[in-house]
């Protein structure tokens, strides 16, 4: 095993990526310090022409596929197909990664439906690629490419945090730079982006015990208290869904909107929305309304927790992510009740 990331680093290398005081584990995915690295140090490097790109899809798999598809579905046809001796290094370590173990039967109905349409199109131009092999390659095309764009060898080993390295793009290369003191063995981390656990775990499959990007959506006790009225203007200023509570806030602006919404009088839901005033007088009504809310998802959560272990579907870890998930998710419920009053 130590062998295959040794030889993808000799491969990288050859081709003008630097490393600088890093080097890949030797199973799955992971990048540590080999030594002390200082905060503001570069410490990996990648050119441009060592990127694996939309503009790296051979034409007879671009053409005969279908014009005008998503980046991802073809980058997913590349690493289907591709088995020619200059990918077969990068494309070894690929085989070390822990099975995703998932079917299209239990991805998340938007990812489900993303995936057999483009496994559809793929499936009619090459019909010999089994379902599974697509489904580990766009699997790998969602997780380990930046911005479902390119594939960087040996940066598309690194692990995510809410806080990590550096990232700076230009037309010449990707420079990743440290942004903190690391010490010699320990992981070296990017930050994906601002993400909530919610969506960590739906795209990539794991959690955070710590996030500051996290959030929980109150829609499912929001919602059904609007009618349809005032869905009709929360809609028309874009203000209807999407309504976030964040564990060291009282709700988004969002949720303020609809939570006046609900609460005040027209005039001054308006000027709220518009923010014309900062509305504290009418903060409290908002703020008794969110209790509710809250003390209703409270009761909801612990239902899910209940049905959660009655799961008999998935991996065996797979219930227990959903449960830490839960548990994260009351804790933050709880922590803006007591922060209301409550």
């Amino acid at each position: 095993m130590e062998e295959i990331y040794g030889e993808l680093v000799r491969w990288a290398t050859d081709r003008d990526v630097e490393l600088s005081g890093n080097k890949p584990q030797t199973i799955g995915t992971g990048i540590y310090a080999t030594r002390e690295i200082k905060a503001g140090e570069t410490i990996l490097v990648v050119p441009t022409q060592a990127l694996r790109t939309l503009d790296d899809v051979p034409r007879a798999i671009s053409e005969n596929v279908l014009r005008n598809i998503s980046v991802h579905c073809l980058l997913a046809a590349y690493l289907s197909l591709e088995k020619t001796k200059e990918f077969a290094v990068w494309s070894a370590v690929f085989r070390t990664f822990p099975p995703f173990r998932v079917t299209a039967e239990v991805l998340l109905k938007k990812q489900q439906k993303n995936f057999q349409q483009d496994r559809s199109i793929v499936s009619k131009a090459y019909p010999y690629v089994s379902q599974e092999e697509y489904l580990h390659a766009w699997l790998l095309a969602n997780t380990r490419s930046f911005y479902r764009l390119a594939l960087l060898p040996v940066a598309d080993l690194f692990n995510h945090a809410d806080v990590g390295c550096e990232t700076l793009f230009s037309p010449q290369r990707y420079i990743f730079t440290a942004g903190r003191v690391y010490r010699a063995s320990e992981e070296v981390h990017v930050c994906y982006g601002g993400h909530s656990n919610d969506f960590l775990l739906t795209e990539y499959g794991f959690l955070l015990t710590e996030n500051r990007w996290d959030a929980v959506c109150l829609d499912d006790v929001v919602l059904p208290n609007l009618n349809q009225e005032q869905k009709y203007t929360l809609k028309k200023r874009e203000f209807l869904g999407q309504y976030m509570l964040d564990p060291e806030g009282v709700g988004c602006f969002r949720t303020q909107v609809a939570l006046r919404m609900l609460g005040c009088a027209h005039d001054q839901w308006r000027q709220f929305a518009d923010a014309e005033v900062d509305d504290r007088a009418s903060q409290r009504e908002a703020n008794v309304l969110l209790m509710q809310f809250l003390n209703t998802f409270t009761k909801m959560i612990q239902q899910t927790l209940e049905d959660i272990k009655n799961v008999n579907i998935g991996q065996t870890n797979q219930p227990g992510l959903l449960t830490l998930r839960w548990k994260q998710i009351e804790n933050t419920a709880k922590q803006s009740i007591k922060r209301l009053g409550g």
